[in-house]
C-alpha cells in the first residue's frame, strides 16, 4: 500500500472528522444565532450595565462557547494526516461539536 517506505502513510479518510464537526456546527449557528439574538433583547429593559448576571453571563459565553468549537473542528483538520492521529481527531471534532451543542442550553437559562 505504501510505496514509499520512508514516508508514514497518508489516512485516506482524513477529511471525514473535520468534515462530520462543521455539518454540526453549521446548522447550529442559526440555531444559536436565532437563540441569541433573542438573549440580547432581554437586555433591552435593563440596558448593558445594569443587567443581572442570569442575563449577561450566557450572552458572555455563548460565542466563547461557539468560538471554541470552530476552533476545535479546524485543530481536528490541521492535525496530521497519518492514520495514528484518527482517534485525536475525531475527540477533537465530536468536542467542537459538543461545544457548539452546549450554546443552545446555556442560552435557554437566561431568565430576568
Amino acid at each position: 500500500m505504501n510505496s514509499n517506505p520512508g514516508r508514514p502513510q497518508r489516512d485516506p479518510r482524513w477529511w471525514l472528522p473535520p468534515l462530520l464537526g462543521v455539518s454540526v456546527l453549521f446548522p447550529l449557528f442559526f440555531i444559536d444565532f436565532f437563540f441569541y439574538s433573542f438573549g440580547v433583547m432581554a437586555t433591552d429593559s435593563c440596558g448593558p450595565d445594569h443587567c443581572p448576571s442570569t442575563v449577561t453571563v450566557p450572552l458572555s459565553a455563548a460565542p466563547v462557547l461557539y468560538g471554541t468549537g470552530i476552533v476545535l473542528v479546524l485543530l481536528s483538520a490541521l492535525l496530521p494526516w497519518r492514520p495514528a492521529m484518527r482517534p485525536a481527531r475525531i475527540t477533537l471534532a465530536c468536542a467542537g461539536g459538543a461545544s457548539a451543542v452546549v450554546v443552545v442550553p446555556v442560552l435557554l437559562t437566561i431568565h430576568r
